[in-house]
């Protein structure tokens, strides 16, 4: 039973976006007091770590996964992230797709149109107009019930697990890189 896990991180690093691919920050993604991809990824993990603090808030939960949504394909594709730990591109990929399935986003969707539907989505919910909200979202890639799911995320392991060590690596560098005493 042990070749499972290898082969659930062999089939997620097949999953890595090609490094040409980089996207850049997504304007909602990206907003607060620090650059861009450090708002993002901050942003990511302190969402998902806390999915109670986005009850009621479909707004905060898109961004949060708009969020997610481009730091999966950055981690993996941007050079400037050299930085991050070589686990932390698949681990983005595993919580990308739990969140996905979690809140009924097609599995397959691409990750800029995932990311434009829950930017431009975020606004309307912000001002409680469901009806914008649920033209943004379109049936091809999200489940009827996107906004109902949005409003009352769960919590989910992985991707408090895997925002978290891309926070980490953010802030402190690679495991690979740091002497454990």
């Amino acid at each position: 039973m042990r070749a499972a896990p290898a082969a659930l991180l062999l089939a997620l690093a097949g999953c890595s976006v090609p490094a040409t691919e980089a996207l850049p920050v997504p304007p909602l993604a990206g907003l607060g007091n620090r650059a861009p991809g450090y708002n993002a990824i901050q942003g990511a993990a302190e969402a998902f770590s806390s999915p109670s603090a986005l009850a009621g808030r479909p707004d905060l939960a898109a961004v949060a996964v708009s969020r997610l949504e481009w730091e999966t394909v950055a981690v993996g594709a941007d050079r400037s992230f050299f930085t991050f730990s070589t686990i932390t591109p698949p681990a983005l990929s595993a919580a990308r797709w739990e969140v996905r399935r979690a809140l009924g986003i097609a599995g397959d969707a691409p990750p800029p149109a995932v990311i434009a539907a829950m930017e431009a989505a975020a606004p309307a919910l912000a001002r409680g107009d469901r009806a914008a909200a649920a033209a943004a979202l379109p049936p091809s890639l999200f489940a009827p019930d996107i906004i109902d799911r949005l409003s009352s995320m769960p919590y989910l392991p992985q991707a408090n697990l895997a925002t978290r060590k891309a926070q980490a690596d953010l802030e402190f560098g690679r495991d690979e890189d740091r002497e454990f005493p």
